[in-house]
């Protein structure tokens, strides 16, 4: 705006004092020129998201291994963490382990890059919601702002926009009330990451049809209800699902690893600490594909099927602890058994673990070797446990 040009303090002051008085690019540009507009809107990003104090490739800085600093006279697509294309900004990525100290809120500004395909900002210290503008990235493909301090509400308008939108990570934010619905309706979406945060709400509205493609979904550590949808299992690429630390109740849906015709790709399911109830549905024993089954801190019950490592020869989490689940313990490992972890306590289990398991642990000296298997000792008897748990479980949570 007019108020915020001619308002020093600001950062669009700033960017249109640089880019008229201090841009030492060569040859100078013409005011107006589309690549003037670019370097202004850029700027203004840089002083918006405290740019001086950045960690790495502010302007003046000596330390920039990986492109150029900001606002120096070199291609502002060379710029550090950006990249164009047909000459216009399409990334902004400064995301990595630590981040770049990037702290402020998105200027408006930037919704005029319409080839915006990748921002990555993960691990830093942005702040506020997310423009309605975003609607305008319609090619936008990754949106990654884990570790930050974004809040809702979350604009269905910029939802509406991103028909291409294949990975939204927004763990460890500010979010609370109720799950943003919109987010079930993106129809290229492959992961959703939102876990840690503070959601309500009963389980998301995911289905085969809004979200074809979802292969992903971390939805840890909110405070999510109700029971949990089987819309999600009928998505045929669904690879990872993380729901714990919620307060999901009811029985698990029994399409859980449904055979799609060549199997089920299901390779991560991540339930624990919630109030669930009922067994294992049978299914689940045939998904061959699982690599982590983690059950724990539930109210399941019933026994373990005996050929539970069958066909589930891939598995290396098996955590089942802290439930009610009892009858004999499972006796025998397939002999193409990866399992690294066996998590057996604090249910009503009885007998003996058997020699086929103890010759995978590291007591066995396997080739493979299981390496943390325990089990409510006073009960069961198992002379290769690397642990032993307590046969005593806590009330579940509520009661």
């Amino acid at each position: 705006t007019k108020e915020q040009l001619l308002d020093k303090n600001t950062p669009q002051w700033k960017a249109s004092n640089w880019v008229a008085n201090e841009d030492s690019i060569s040859p100078p540009l013409d005011i107006g020129s589309q690549k003037y507009i670019q370097r202004y809107i850029m700027a203004v990003l840089y002083y918006a998201m405290d740019g001086p104090n950045w960690i790495t490739c502010s302007e003046g800085g000596s330390v920039c291994n990986n492109g150029s600093p900001w606002l120096s006279e070199d291609d502002e697509c060379d710029w550090f963490g950006s990249d164009c294309v047909n000459g216009e900004l399409s990334q902004v990525s400064q995301g990595g382990f630590q981040g770049n100290n990037i702290f402020g809120t998105f200027p408006e500004e930037i919704c005029y890059f319409t080839e915006m395909s990748t921002i990555n900002l993960n691990n830093n210290k942005v702040q506020g919601t997310i423009p309605s503008c975003f609607g305008r990235f319609s090619k936008l493909e990754l949106l990654a702002l884990t570790s930050n301090s974004i809040d809702l509400p979350f604009p269905d308008e910029a939802v509406e926009g991103w028909t291409n939108l294949k990975i939204l990570l927004l763990a460890q934010n500010l979010l609370e009330g109720p799950f943003p619905q919109s987010l079930t309706k993106l129809p290229a979406l492959e992961e959703l990451g939102i876990d840690f945060n503070s959601l309500t709400g009963t389980f998301p509205a995911f289905n085969r049809d809004d979200t074809p493609k979802l292969e992903r979904l971390n939805l840890a550590n909110n405070g999510l209800k109700g029971t949990i949808s089987s819309d999600i299992f009928d998505i045929e690429t669904l690879v990872q699902l993380n729901i714990t630390t919620n307060f999901f109740n009811g029985s698990l849906p029994a399409n859980i690893g449904q055979d799609f015709g060549d199997g089920n790709p299901l390779q991560v399911l991540d339930v624990g600490m919630n109030e669930l109830t009922g067994g294992i549905p049978e299914n689940v024993y045939n998904t061959s594909n699982m690599v982590n089954l983690v059950l724990s801190s539930n109210n399941f019950t019933g026994q373990i099927r005996s050929d539970i490592f069958t066909n589930l020869f891939q598995l290396r989490i098996l955590a089942l602890d802290d439930n009610g689940f009892s009858g004999p313990v499972p006796e025998t490992l397939s002999p193409l058994s990866q399992l690294t972890t066996l998590a057996l306590q604090e249910n009503d289990f009885v007998g003996v673990i058997s020699d086929s398991i103890c010759n995978a642990t590291v007591k066995g000296n396997a080739r493979i070797q299981l390496r943390s298997l325990t089990i409510d000792c006073e009960e069961v008897a198992c002379e290769c446990c690397t642990n032993c748990g307590t046969a005593t479980r806590p009330k579940p949570r509520g009661t």
